[in-house]
Order: C-alpha cells, then sequence, then structure tokens
C-alpha cells in the first residue's frame, strides 16, 4: 500500500481482517485506546441530549458506543449500528442482544432508514481511497437529511504533525463550508488532543 487503499472493498477487507485478528480490542477499530475512543464520544454527543431519542452510528464498528451509552446513563434510546463490514457487524449481533439494538451491514446509501433522531460517524471516514472526499461528503450529507434533529461526525486533521499512507485527512475549513451549506446551526471542535476534529450539525 503507497497511497492507501485501491477503493472501498479493499478497505472493507482490511477492517473484515482487523476483527478476525483483534476481535474486540478497541484496536480493530483503528482507536489507540478505549480513553481515546471515549473522548471522541463525548464530543460527538456534547450538543445532544440522547435519552429517549433514535441513534444512528455509521460506521459503528464493535458497537463501542452502546457501552458508553450505558456508561453515560442515557436512558430510553433506539440503537440503530451500520457498518459496512460483515465481520463487525456479525460480532455486533452477538455481543448486543438488547431489544432495543438493530444493525445492518452496508453503507448509509443503501438503506433509507426512518424516525432518526440524531446520526453520529466516527472514524469511518479515516481511510484513503480514491474517491475518501467525495464519499465523505455525500455521507455528511446523507446523514442530515436522515436526521430529525442533527448529526455530529469527527475527521482527522491535515493540522496533524503527520500521516499515516492508510489514512485520510481533511482540511477543517473545507468540512465546515460543506457543514454551512447544509445548516447555520454548526458547530467545529479542534480544541481537544487528538489529531482531528469533530462538527456538529443541527437542523
Amino acid at each position: 500500500m503507497t497511497n492507501g487503499f485501491k477503493n472501498l472493498k479493499a478497505v472493507t477487507d482490511f477492517v473484515d481482517s482487523r476483527v478476525l485478528e483483534l476481535d474486540d480490542d478497541v484496536r480493530a477499530v483503528g482507536w489507540g485506546s478505549q480513553e481515546s475512543q471515549e473522548l471522541r464520544f463525548d464530543y460527538l454527543i456534547k450538543d445532544f441530549n440522547l435519552n429517549s431519542k433514535t441513534i444512528l452510528d455509521v460506521g459503528c464498528g464493535l458497537g463501542d458506543f452502546l457501552h458508553y451509552l450505558k456508561k453515560s446513563d442515557i436512558k430510553d434510546y433506539q440503537y440503530i449500528g451500520l457498518d459496512i463490514s460483515k465481520n463487525m457487524i456479525e460480532s455486533c449481533r452477538e455481543r448486543h442482544l438488547q431489544d432495543n439494538v438493530q444493525f445492518y451491514q452496508g453503507t448509509i446509501f443503501e438503506y433509507d432508514f426512518e424516525t432518526i433522531d440524531v446520526a453520529i460517524l466516527s472514524g469511518a471516514l479515516s481511510y484513503k481511497y480514491k474517491e475518501a472526499t467525495s464519499a465523505a461528503k455525500a455521507t455528511l450529507e446523507k446523514m442530515f437529511q436522515l436526521s430529525t434533529e442533527g448529526v455530529a461526525l469527527n475527521f482527522l486533521s491535515t493540522t496533524a504533525d503527520y500521516e499515516l499512507e492508510k489514512n485520510q485527512h481533511y482540511d477543517p475549513a473545507i468540512i465546515l463550508t460543506w457543514a454551512l451549506n447544509l445548516s447555520k446551526k454548526v458547530s467545529l471542535y479542534h480544541d481537544y488532543p487528538l489529531y482531528e476534529f469533530t462538527i456538529m450539525l443541527k437542523k
């Protein structure tokens, strides 16, 4: 791999292999630690009250956000997890058996979910391939279209000190422009100690 992945299928194959290799380790979804993963979740939901809401988790990985919801004492929610990885979704369905939880395999463009209050995405747009930037923009637009309250996503930042060949980094100013074309209620957080930023859009 000299310049990222060939296409989205190559990304999917890579993620599938990580699940087989690392099982439920947070490294299987690309994070260095549980602490950094939870910090990302903190920023994703800081502007939303998720109690009694229907949540769409795009690129849900192993469903770790469910553990975070429990730890954060979020109540009476409905959760929908979506991931391109067959192995991720199979693992989720084995591990998370609650009645208020559903999992789907595929991209967000393959489903028309109804009654989504808040959609989140953490890390799913971090792999580099030819169409990564256009896919990221389309994903943001689709998430915002589906939600009734708003969305929150994180992106690796071009302000990072270094970039791995497999990773797609984004210019915060460009993402902010995309967001402002969809909503006037936009917040961008670039103030936490990770090489990334979080953007939130409300209806």
